[in-house]
């Protein structure tokens, strides 16, 4: 079913209530825009447009990698600007010390070390975003994407090979060219319950 649509949803959870929403699946940040060009059952088609994003190698572990692009969001860089973790107003232009949202998903690769990723909120581009202050730490632009997705709860890694074979099957059978490596988005928190979790298998996909 073809179904084209501009989706952005916004998901903000206060201090005061982030552990108690976060266990049964709330969100923590906004979600980068998206159209949806195509869905049948648990699989979208998406169009991404470009993102600013700061990563990291996944080289010495994925909760080192996380750490790292969290200080830096957290205000270890050079602008010093630091997370929201309420509503964020988002100013590009802003002084030193104003806040930087976190969005979701965090990405990271499927095959290989690969790198973890966040991505930063609408409105900053290479030049406003603050420079990170960690050498492992890099800001990068995706160009715009078409991206196949499936959905699925529980831990991150451990269904993400078998949703990723689902997703490619299901590719195959719509006559959609795979157009580079399979990546996993997690939404939640590590402390959220795995059941209540929304995890991604993501394959971008060729535009003929």
């Amino acid at each position: 079913m073809v179904l084209p649509m501009l989706k952005s949803v916004v998901m903000l959870i206060g201090l005061s209530s982030l552990a108690a929403c976060s266990l049964f699946g709330g969100e923590a940040a906004p979600e980068p825009d998206y159209r949806v060009v195509l869905e049948e059952g648990a699989f979208e088609v998406r169009d991404y447009d470009a993102l600013v994003v700061v990563k990291t190698t996944m080289a010495d572990g994925s909760r080192s990698a996380f750490g790292r692009l969290f200080d830096y969001i957290s205000g270890q860089n050079e602008a010093e600007r630091k997370i929201a973790m309420t509503a964020p107003v988002l100013n590009a232009t802003a002084d030193a010390g104003t806040e930087i949202a976190m969005t979701t998903p965090v990405f990271q690769s499927v095959e290989g070390v690969g790198e973890m990723i966040f991505v930063l909120t609408k409105g900053f581009t290479l030049e406003t975003a603050p420079l990170p202050t960690d050498p492992k730490v890099s800001l990068a632009t995706l160009p715009p994407r078409r991206l196949a997705v499936i959905r699925y709860s529980g831990a991150l890694n451990a269904g993400a090979a078998n949703q990723e074979a689902r997703l490619r099957a299901w590719l195959e059978t719509e006559g959609l060219q795979p157009d580079g490596p399979a990546e996993v988005a997690g939404y939640n928190p590590p402390w959220t319950l795995p059941p209540f979790r929304r995890n991604e298998v993501l394959i971008p996909v060729r535009i003929d």
